[in-house]
C-alpha cells in the first residue's frame, strides 16, 4: 500500500480545518470562527461591511478612500501604501493569491475597535503568509472609518516643532540628528525647486518599529530589513517615519537622501543614473566620503593615468575607488563636474533635463549636446579642459 507522508496529511488537515472555520459571508473579507465578534449583530455587520469597503478602495489614490476621515488621512496613507497590491503574487503568477482573514476584533470603547487581519495564500496545500496588520475602526453615523494606530503608538513620545518641521521621538534620541536631516531635505528641495512643506518626522529605533507604528505587524517583503524609512505626502504635508536616524551613529546618508528627493519629482524610469549619481556625489558625497574627498581620490587617479580615453572610461563605468565595496565611478564623477559647471553658469534647470533624459547613454548624449555643446566626438577634449580646472 502506498503511504502518504505525514507532513502532507498534517498540512491537508490544517488547510481543511482553516477553510471549515471561516464564517459564510458574501464579503471578500474572511472572518475566522475563532474571532470573537461584537455582541451587537448590527455593529458586526456594519463593521465588516465597512472594512470590506475600505479594502475595496485601498488600491486607489489614498485620498479617494471614503472609509478614511480627512483628519486621519496622512498617517493612514502610510498604512494604505503597505496594503496596495497585497493580494498579488509574482512568484505564483496570481493577482489574487493572498486572501484577507480577520483574526481579532477588540472593542476599545463604545465607538472604536481594533481590527487585526492578515493576508495568506495556499500553495500545494502549504499556507503562505504575506502580511499581518492592525488597524483602528471608529463608528460615525452609519459606517465605520479606519485609521492607522500611529498616533496611539507614539502618544508618550516627545514632540518638538522647529519652523515647518515637527519631530516625534523618545527620551534617549538625539534630536540634533533629526534637525540635520530635515535641513538637508530643505537644501535638496531648494535645488530641485520643491515647494516648502510642513513635515512630521517620527524617529523610530529601526525599521521593524517603523512598520509596527503604522500598523504593519509583519510583511514578508521586508524580511531582513533593519533600517529603512516610510515617506508619504498628503494634504500639503510630508510624513516621514524614519528607521535610520536613531540606530545609525552617522545619522543619515546624504547621498541616499538625494535619490529619495529626486524620486519625489521624477519617476525612476525617466532618471539617467550617472547624472543622478553625479548630483548625489556633488551634493551629498558617497560611501561616507565628502565631495572634496572624492575629488582628491579622482585627482590621484588622473595623476596615475594622464592620457586616458575619457569616453571609453565613461561608457565602461570605470571604478577608481581604492577601498573594497566602495566604488567611485568615472561616469558619476565626470557628471558631477559637469553638473557643478552647468549649475554655476545656467542654474539647475538644464541639469534637470539631463537628469530626466531616460535610462540609456543613447538618450543622454543628445541632451548633453543641447545643454553644453558636448558631443561624443568632442567629449574627450571638453572633459580634459574641465579636469584642468580642478583645484
Amino acid at each position: 500500500m502506498h503511504k502518504i507522508p505525514v507532513k502532507i496529511i498534517l498540512t491537508s488537515i490544517f488547510v481543511i480545518a482553516l477553510l471549515c472555520t471561516l464564517k459564510a459571508q458574501t464579503s471578500s473579507v474572511q472572518i475566522l470562527q475563532t474571532t470573537r465578534l461584537p455582541k451587537d449583530t448590527i455593529i458586526t455587520k456594519t463593521l465588516i461591511n465597512s472594512f470590506d469597503g475600505f479594502l475595496s478602495l485601498k488600491d486607489k489614490p489614498n485620498n479617494q478612500n471614503t472609509f478614511v476621515l480627512p483628519q486621519n488621512l496622512l498617517a493612514t496613507s502610510a498604512l494604505l501604501d503597505e496594503l496596495k497590491d497585497i493580494e498579488k503574487s509574482t512568484k505564483f503568477k496570481d493577482d489574487n493569491f493572498y486572501k484577507c482573514y480577520v483574526n481579532n476584533i477588540l472593542k476599545l470603547n463604545d465607538t472604536e475597535y481594533l481590527v487585526q487581519f492578515y493576508y495568506m495564500g495556499i500553495h500545494q496545500n502549504e499556507p503562505v503568509l504575506r502580511a499581518n496588520y492592525s488597524i483602528l475602526a471608529q463608528k460615525k453615523g452609519h459606517q465605520f472609518y479606519f485609521y492607522s494606530p500611529l498616533h496611539q503608538n507614539t502618544v508618550s513620545w516627545q514632540t518638538k516643532t522647529i519652523g515647518n518641521n515637527t519631530f516625534y521621538f523618545k527620551n534617549n534620541f538625539e534630536i540634533s540628528k533629526a534637525i540635520a536631516y530635515t535641513s538637508k531635505i530643505a537644501e535638496y528641495d531648494s535645488i530641485l525647486n520643491i515647494p516648502k512643506q510642513p513635515t512630521k518626522l517620527y524617529c523610530a529605533e529601526n525599521f521593524n518599529e517603523v512598520l509596527k507604528l503604522v500598523g504593519v505587524d509583519f510583511k514578508v517583503d521586508y524580511n531582513g530589513y533593519s533600517h529603512n524609512t516610510l515617506i508619504v505626502y498628503e494634504n500639503t504635508t510630508n510624513l516621514i517615519i524614519d528607521g535610520v536616524l536613531a540606530s545609525n551613529p552617522e545619522g543619515f546618508d546624504p547621498h541616499d537622501l538625494w535619490h529619495s528627493r529626486v524620486r519625489k519629482i521624477l519617476p525612476a524610469k525617466k532618471i539617467y543614473k550617472p547624472v543622478d549619481e553625479g548630483c548625489a556625489f556633488l551634493f551629498g558625497g558617497s560611501w561616507g566620503y565628502s565631495w572634496e574627498e572624492i575629488l582628491q581620490k579622482f585627482k590621484r587617479f588622473i595623476a596615475l593615468n594622464p592620457d586616458v580615453d575619457w569616453i571609453t572610461l565613461y561608457n565602461e563605468g570605470k571604478n577608481y575607488g581604492d577601498e573594497i565595496n566602495k566604488a567611485l565611478r568615472v561616469d558619476y564623477t565626470l557628471n558631477a563636474l559637469l553638473i557643478k559647471k552647468i549649475n554655476k553658469e545656467k542654474g539647475f534647470s538644464p541639469i534637470l533635463k539631463l537628469l530626466s533624459c531616460g535610462k540609456k547613454s543613447e538618450d543622454y548624449f543628445p541632451v548633453l549636446e543641447e545643454v553644453t555643446g558636448i558631443t561624443k566626438n568632442n567629449f574627450n577634449q571638453n572633459i580634459a579642459k574641465l579636469i584642468k580646472q580642478i583645484k
